[in-house]
């Protein structure tokens, strides 16, 4: 890769550099948790084989005069152990880094990714070779040569595909609803800007027929169950605000590209306990019509064209970066606003298999700035990862607690203590 190589951040990434902060780093971790210690000699082959698969996740972002811009480097991915809080900062002003790095502790696996680089699944195509490049060395006595090391068939160059400006049709769309300001949590925080991570293993079987039985999805039930959990903690006067979960949409399901870039949007499920009713079976009901409607693909096509509009406005275009900043900033502050917490459902992840019994799990967790949760599966193991800037765990005690009186097996682990779940 040439150094004198760049290419425009997507439509996604434009609100990450100038919202970094060090509480909200902007930086996701997924792991992949094998059956064996790990061998860092092996991991960083595997490493070296799968970036060259993915040639942008080589550059570093710098400042243009009208925009952010990601440079090609010459810098050399290194793996390490694991030797920091989990979400550090990866992206910084006066930085020059690449925007990931591959760490590993005992097991584990993990690749802890800037958002403005990618999206949960662009980065679960980069860890899902990572892996197959890994075990197929390790284990290359036992293992079929012929397995496929790839996640996909994708070409470099399709991996590095700007998906929102291959599908922005200049089609003008319904604007976006400005939404009220919703219900937040306060409390006391962990020092250092570090996150509390509270994980719950459950299986994906046993969940998925429990969310059948409410004629739900997975998704709108743990949804449902997590507005219900802040519902516990508000005053009779906090009802007046709604409970607000911003839900992030895999794009690809709507928008074919092989893309591990940035390729999502973001949905927003509320329930107002003051004039929505107080029971369980109200929010779900809320829930799955207000996700059913969203998720319409009509409303998805809209939504492209909705937010890609202000990039490719003339206007927006000759605006000096100093002075989109501001404003950039000013867009990811209102949104926050907006949100009491997040959920994102990454899915089930499946690997060939032949890899399929060296691998005991995937997560996945992100920083934030308020309650987040994040799932995926793996067989059927299903990882929920609450993570929260917030010492109380009232919020997650509730959620396991909820969940476990479905007459679900709940395994619990967490770098805090006193949960009591």
């Amino acid at each position: 890769m040439e150094s004198t190589q760049w290419s425009r951040l997507d439509n996604a990434a434009k609100i990450f550099p100038p919202s970094t902060t060090k509480d909200d780093t902007k930086v996701f971790r997924f792991s992949c948790e094998l059956r064996e210690a790990v061998d860092p000699e092996v991991l960083q082959h595997a490493l070296d084989a799968s970036i060259e698969q993915f040639p942008l996740y080589r550059s570093t972002i710098r400042r243009g005069f009208f925009w952010y811009y990601f440079a090609a480097s010459d810098l050399k991915p290194e793996v390490r152990e694991e030797y920091k809080t989990p979400c550090a900062p990866l992206y910084g002003v006066n930085r020059n880094n690449l925007l990931f790095e591959v760490t590993f502790y005992r097991c584990r696996i993990s690749l802890e990714i800037y958002h403005a680089l990618s999206d949960g699944m662009g980065a679960l195509k980069f860890l899902k070779t990572i892996v197959s490049y890994y075990l197929l060395e390790k284990h290359r006595d036992t293992i079929d040569a012929n397995v496929h090391s790839r996640s996909d068939d994708a070409s470099g160059e399709q991996r590095s595909d700007d998906a929102f400006d291959k599908y922005y049709s200049k089609k003008k769309s319904p604007k976006i609803p400005k939404l009220p300001r919703a219900y937040k949590i306060r409390g006391e925080k962990f020092s250092e800007s570090r996150l509390g991570v509270i994980e719950g293993h459950v299986s994906a079987g046993a969940l998925l027929e429990k969310a059948h039985e409410q004629k739900a999805s997975i998704s709108e039930l743990l949804t449902s169950i997590l507005i219900c959990s802040f519902h516990e903690g508000m005053k009779i006067r906090d009802e007046e605000k709604p409970v607000s979960i911003s839900i992030p949409v895999d794009l690809r399901k709507f928008f074919p590209t092989a893309s591990a870039r940035n390729f999502f949007s973001v949905i927003n499920v509320s329930h107002n306990f003051s004039t929505q009713g107080r029971t369980f079976e109200e929010v779900l009901e809320q829930v799955k019509i207000s996700l059913r409607d969203q998720l319409a693909s009509e409303k998805i096509f809209d939504r492209i064209n909705q937010l890609s509009s202000f990039e490719h406005a003339l206007p927006i275009k000759m605006v000096p970066l100093a002075v989109k900043v501001p404003v950039l900033k000013n867009a990811a502050w209102n949104a926050e606003k907006a949100n009491s917490a997040s959920f994102s459902n990454l899915g089930k992840i499946t690997m060939p298999v032949a890899l399929v019994p060296y691998i005991r799990l995937f997560d996945l967790f992100n920083s934030t700035t308020r309650p987040q949760i994040c799932i995926c599966s793996f067989e059927d193991t299903l990882v929920i990862s609450f993570t929260s800037p917030f010492i109380s765990s009232d919020i997650q005690r509730s959620f396991f607690r909820s969940l476990g009186s479905l007459g679900l097996d709940i395994e619990i682990a967490s770098n805090t203590e006193g949960l009591g779940v």
